[in-house]
């Protein structure tokens, strides 16, 4: 008999039960899509009313859709009544457009701790106890970004944040783990969305340098994100706790080198 879960056939998911935050669009509803593909029972809070994502239902999965903000404290009872199994904390913004932290007004730093970390350490907080108690382990997975490992001039206290919940990844990860409970973190990057829509922002005639913006050039799609998601809420990586998952083409290894079309790499790629 075939114990290892990579090597068997069918739904990676079925009868588990997961909650997705900010999964209205983007990332959130690709990651929603792919737990109820592969049969698990999800449960979608964002603060903005939507359909459910779409869906193959063949393994018998279900979404569920609930408006809410979990920035909001005490967090919403409807989230814990779910009983997840898989805790997604997607939610994430840096709210406000590039500008130097000496110009910040102090008040947008408790408005990029509520988005980024404050709701993950309450919603984690208040689920951490079912979790426990019903004893069939569990996976919390913290959306981060590659700006928790690397420099963003324009929004320090945004990577601050990113940096503080990838730290408090791992940590968790070394408390809960006797419980059975995994904590792992996805940093992605160039990842096209509707919060970052690439296709809208970037100068149509600077389309064609997409293959020199990292290794494996870009834009990524939010499914590439839900299948690093998939990986970390299922028993494939039921050895696997306290890591960071990155997605982003390649742009964290690479360090900010780039590939110049006439060969070989570079650092400074206005012209690669």
């Amino acid at each position: 008999m075939l114990h290892n879960s990579a090597l068997s056939p069918g739904a990676l998911l079925t009868g588990r039960r997961a909650l997705v935050t900010g999964g209205a669009a983007g990332i959130g509803a690709a990651i929603a899509s792919a737990f109820a593909a592969h049969g698990a029972d999800v449960l979608v809070a964002d603060v903005e009313p939507a359909a459910a994502p779409e869906f193959d239902p063949a393994a018998g999965g279900t979404i569920r859709t609930v408006e809410c903000d979990v920035r909001t404290d005490p967090v919403p009872a409807v989230l814990l009544e779910h009983r997840p199994d898989v805790l997604v904390n997607n939610v994430g913004h840096y709210l406000r457009p590039p500008r130097a932290f000496a110009e910040n007004d102090p008040a947008l730093w408790g408005e990029l701790h509520e988005v980024n970390l404050g709701h993950a350490l309450r919603l984690t907080h208040a689920a951490l106890p079912g979790l426990t108690e019903r004893g069939r382990g569990g996976s919390i997975i913290n959306l981060t970004t590659v700006e928790a490992h690397r420099a963003i001039p324009g929004h320090t206290a945004y990577s601050a944040y990113k940096a503080a919940l990838m730290q408090f990844t791992r940590s968790l990860a070394a408390e809960v783990g006797p419980s059975g409970i995994r904590v792992n973190a996805i940093a992605p990057d160039l990842i096209e969305t509707p919060q970052v829509p690439y296709a809208d922002i970037v100068p149509e005639q600077d389309l064609p340098l997409w293959p020199t913006w990292s290794p494996l050039g870009g834009p990524g799609r939010p499914e590439d994100v839900a299948g690093a998601a998939l990986f970390l809420a299922s028993d494939l990586s039921r050895f696997v706790t306290g890591g960071t998952i990155h997605v982003d083409g390649g742009t964290h290894c690479s360090g900010g080198w780039v590939p110049r079309a006439s060969g070989g790499w570079t650092n400074r790629p206005r012209n690669p």
